[in-house]
């Protein structure tokens, strides 16, 4: 019985000594990582992966794949702008373009419509005084002793009201309404200039209603010189003015060097300039102004309204410093 216990104990005790062993080679496997190995006779083999290196590098794949996916994504956004931005540019070129067309053609046409504006308000204004004279000419004979001239008694009122020879210029239209003359002053004065018609009215306002006063040829701005347009009012008046620009250039001997000059342009010598007399001077804007000069049938000035020497000064007389002058097309 004693002989069959210690058997057992050393049966045990070889159990549990192999059983230690195994449980260290595990241990050890576990520690050294995938790149242990271990030898059974003659047998060599490696450890499988350690399952934590294995996560690591798969999170760190998925990451690099996460920052590609991210960058070919802003890469595809930067296009997509690039692209938009070109386009927004193309349109907003087209755009200008199309305002521009739509600028010059409106201003055409507002042009447009003030010529026939002025042109109506003209001709309205000589049949509504036609018919005055009309029908101050029905209410009967004159009382006056003088003589009535012939053709009857409206053909003296029209004959009263005819423009006075002294305001007229030879080769120039002119109309003068004698009967509102007297009352035309500053203060109820406005300037209305067609470049077209080659104009210029004189109304007698009474709020927003006019009558034309005087009607005169004038001659513009020529070519590459073309007088402005719009909305201005007198600036300046001075009956003796001389050009700073234009005018002619003379010798010491007084004798003329350059007739049709600028002051920019020194002929040489001892030559000087002597700037062209601009009589009777309004000034509408910058260096263009209303004065005495030569009035062909066509526009021949540096920019300057030209107004025959006859009626110039009798505009002057009647406008002031602040009378609206509107020039039209």
């Amino acid at each position: 019985m004693k002989r069959l216990s210690l058997n057992f104990l050393a049966i045990a005790f070889a159990a549990i000594s192999f059983t230690s062993c195994a449980v260290n080679e595990e241990a050890a496997l576990e520690t050294t990582g995938g790149a242990s190995k271990y030898k059974s006779g003659t047998v060599t083999a490696e450890s499988p992966s350690d399952p934590i290196t294995a996560w690591a590098e798969s999170m760190k794949n998925a990451r690099e794949a996460r920052a590609k996916e991210a960058t070919k994504t802003a890469e595809e956004k930067a296009k997509d702008a690039a692209a938009a931005e070109k386009v927004a540019a193309t349109q907003a070129k087209e755009k200008a373009a199309a305002d521009k067309l739509a600028s010059a053609k409106k201003a055409k046409d507002d042009a447009a419509a003030e010529k026939a504006r002025l042109a109506a308000a003209a001709l309205k204004e000589k049949e509504a005084e036609e018919k005055r004279l009309a029908k101050l000419a029905a209410q009967g004979p004159s009382t006056s002793a003088s003589p009535v001239p012939s053709g009857g008694l409206f053909g003296a009122l029209m004959a009263s009201n005819s423009t006075p020879t002294q305001y007229k210029s030879k080769g120039n239209s002119l109309y003068i309404n004698r009967f509102l003359l007297p009352a035309l002053n500053s203060s109820n004065a406005r300037i209305e200039i067609s470049l077209a018609q080659q104009k210029a009215r004189i109304y007698k306002m009474n709020g927003l209603d006019k009558q034309l006063v005087i009607e005169t040829q004038i001659s513009s701005g020529k070519s590459g010189h073309t007088s402005p347009t719009g909305s201005f009012s007198i600036s300046e008046k001075l009956e003796s003015k001389r050009s700073t620009l234009y005018g002619r250039w003379v010798n010491s001997a007084g004798s003329t060097v350059v007739s049709d000059g600028n002051s920019g342009s020194h002929p040489g010598g001892s030559a000087s300039f002597v700037g062209a007399e601009m009589p009777y001077w309004m000034r509408i804007t910058g260096g263009v102004g209303m004065h005495i000069g030569y009035v062909p049938n066509y526009p021949a000035s540096h920019g300057c309204i030209r107004v025959p020497g006859g009626v110039q000064p009798l505009i002057f007389s009647k406008v002031g410093v602040g009378t609206p002058v509107v020039i039209a097309q």
